[in-house]
């Protein structure tokens, strides 16, 4: 999978980034929440792995982006330091999928990555069926009008 990571640590961005290369992904990555918008407008990636804390937009402004564009579904894992109930709650609403909390373990990633699969390929099945329906549904407005 094509996988976004967007985090203004280094050492946090270099550790993501690597763990992703280990399991087999391709990685992009993006120092602030700017950088990673704008990233994501251009490669369209599968996964966005976003801190939650960014210089520019912040993680939740991010991924309320990303909600809000058009395009195919992207899978949103939210990455902080924080671990309570509300802010999982606040970044779930904002449209993540999931929710890591740091130091970042390489066997959770590899899970969330798991779902992130599943999940990315449901919503290309379905966007795949709805291309087919739309299609028959005109065919068939043309045939009535004959």
């Amino acid at each position: 999978m094509l996988i976004l990571a967007a985090d203004d640590d280094p050492t946090s961005l270099l550790l993501v980034e690597t763990a992703l290369r280990n399991l087999g992904h391709l990685c992009l990555s993006a120092t602030d929440g700017d950088e990673a918008w704008e990233t994501f407008q251009t490669r369209r990636p599968d996964v966005v792995i976003t801190d939650w804390l960014m210089p520019g937009l912040t993680g939740l402004e991010l991924c309320r982006k990303i909600r809000a564009h058009p395009a195919r579904y992207t899978y949103v894992i939210m990455v902080t330091g924080q671990s309570s109930h509300d802010q999982m709650f606040e970044g779930m609403s904002a449209g993540a999928d999931d929710y890591l909390v740091k130091p970042l373990n390489a066997d959770d990633l590899e899970l969330r990555l798991i779902a992130a699969a599943r999940v990315t390929s449901l919503h290309r099945q379905l966007a795949h069926q709805r291309t087919k329906l739309a299609s028959v549904a005109r065919r068939e407005a043309v045939v009535r009008r004959s």
